[in-house]
């Protein structure tokens, strides 16, 4: 995967993640006309259903952005870009010299 492909991913992995959503919507939506959705039962059953879409949803976000952030990692590693940590540590290395040199 090249650079200039980083925000087709995002926008693949964006709409992938609408679609699911859509999908258990629908099937929520379904479920409520056809099943048992009457009285507390049904209520309990519809709570839980958001409870799990919600929590999926947060699971589904979590993966993306570590995949993503891999995936960013992987290109400026390959590019051999410098990272705020290989900055810091010559700082390190810099202020031991300097020490040094007192």
């Amino acid at each position: 995967m090249e650079p200039k492909d980083v925000p087709y991913l995002l926008l693949g992995a964006m709409s992938t993640i609408r679609e699911e959503t859509k999908k258990t919507v629908d099937d929520l939506v379904e479920r409520g006309k056809k099943g048992p959705g009457k009285g507390s039962k049904g209520l309990a059953q519809a709570d839980k259903a958001v409870k799990d879409l919600v929590d999926k949803g947060r699971k589904e976000r979590e993966d993306l952005l570590n995949a993503i952030g891999k995936e960013v990692t992987r290109i400026l590693d390959s590019m051999g870009a410098i990272t705020k940590t290989d900055i810091r540590s010559l700082e390190k290395k810099l202020a031991k010299i300097e020490k040094k040199l007192k």
